[in-house]
């Protein structure tokens, strides 16, 4: 599979630049449209929990934003996935290529998005606020690598599944808004009971979130506990998520 896909990285990156020239077609302000809508959400969440309901974290919009770009790109790959095979009905039952490129330029299309919010934001946020930023900076690059191949291996199963089920793409909306408020992406992770925080860690976008939090804005190493989380879950979907859609891409023709 990884030698069909390097084989294919053409048509992959044609993918993804046509979804993105798609996207912002006959649009005046283009990419500044994926950098508007991060603006909002953090001017809003910032007032509501800063000031309203007085969060008590200092520096807290660059907080915010450290959890809240990884999370906007994991949501929006997850939905979009579910509907990546059934939207190119056309083309697979015309052409042969490696199904899994149709998830994995989805994925790489919401990266790429990411990749320009944090190209922007991040610098700014942090000139800004002046926090410092610690040798453990550096492990952001891995972590956001292995947030990637979680994602692809996310979509995967819910692209998958999805052409048999497609009750899946609802449960995903639904389920992807309740994930979010069980995610310390608004609030730090201390302001979960005790008991409860080895819980809220099992969850794996809890433990990415966690992880970001640390190296960026609390200049600490993820705990062991956090990394063990952030790795197995990686592997996991990796590993289920290409099972799941091999069984099912022999009948997506006829799903479809």
């Amino acid at each position: 599979m990884i030698g069909e896909l390097v084989r294919y990285r053409s048509f992959i990156k044609n993918l993804v630049l046509k979804d993105l020239k798609l996207k912002y077609r006959g649009s005046v302000l283009g990419f500044v449209w994926s950098l508007l809508y991060p603006v909002m959400m953090i001017t809003v969440y910032t007032f509501a929990f800063r000031y309203v309901l007085r969060v008590e974290i200092e520096h807290y919009p660059y907080f915010l934003l450290i959890g809240l770009l990884p999370w906007n790109f994991f949501a929006t790959s997850a939905h979009a996935s579910t509907g990546v095979i059934i939207a190119n009905a056309s083309l697979i039952k015309k052409v042969y290529f490696p199904r899994e490129t149709l998830p994995i330029a989805s994925v790489l299309f919401s990266f790429a998005q990411l990749v320009l919010a944090l190209a922007v934001f991040l610098p700014a946020l942090v000139l800004v606020s002046g926090v410092p930023l610690h040798w453990t900076a550096l492990l952001f690059v891995p972590l956001l690598g292995l947030h990637l191949l979680f994602t692809v291996g996310v979509a995967h199963l819910l692209s998958a599944v999805t052409t048999s089920f497609r009750d899946v793409a609802h449960f995903t909306e639904i389920g992807l808004l309740l994930l979010f408020w069980v995610t310390p992406i608004i609030y730090p992770i201390t302001m979960v009971p005790a008991d409860l925080q080895v819980y809220v860690k099992l969850n794996p976008a809890a433990a990415f979130t966690i992880a970001y939090q640390s190296v960026l804005f609390w200049g600490t190493l993820p705990e062991p506990a956090v990394l063990a989380t952030v790795l197995g879950w990686t592997l996991a979907m990796l590993l289920v998520g290409q099972a799941v859609f091999q069984a099912y891409s022999t009948s997506f023709a006829e799903e479809v």
